[in-house]
């Protein structure tokens, strides 16, 4: 079964773990077994997507040095376009861009300012577990939750 297919995995769970006493401690055994090998292969996923943005990312450099040393060739020679069969590749006069020298001096008009605003969690737990009031939160129990040794 493939846990991609969410809603039949859990109809298969469901159907597996509808059992009485022994049997049912051996099919809650199996399915902690099962869970464990799909924390595996997710973790394994996440070291192949991160191996993969890698390599991606290394293509991309390498493909932007190709562009770059064709650029400073054609430069070197005074060359403005190349036409071949396959594409014509021009040389492009660069666009004006803002380089800045000190943002420290740049004036308030030339400046975003990013503001965010997240919760402090944590310091709304502490507020309402010492009894305070807080406007918009409230104190509440979590889900259970399975601790396998």
């Amino acid at each position: 079964m493939d846990a991609a297919d969410d809603e039949a995995f859990r109809e298969a769970l469901d159907e597996t773990l509808t059992a009485q006493g022994e049997m049912l401690d051996e099919k809650i055994e199996a399915t902690i077994i099962v869970a464990r090998q799909l924390d595996e292969d997710a973790e394994y996923c996440k070291a192949e997507i991160d191996r993969l943005r890698k390599r991606a990312e290394s293509f991309r450099r390498n493909a932007d040095a190709c562009r770059e040393r064709v650029r400073m060739a054609m430069e070197s020679t005074g060359r403005d376009k190349i036409k071949r069969r396959l594409f014509t590749i021009s040389r492009v006069a660069g666009k004006d861009v803002a380089r800045l020298d000190d943002e420290q001096q740049l004036p308030a008009d030339y400046v975003r300012v990013k503001e965010t605003r997240s919760p402090d969690k944590a310091a709304i737990l502490k507020a309402l577990k010492a009894g305070q009031s807080v406007p918009g939160a409230s104190l509440g129990k979590g889900q259970d939750s399975l601790r396998i040794s």
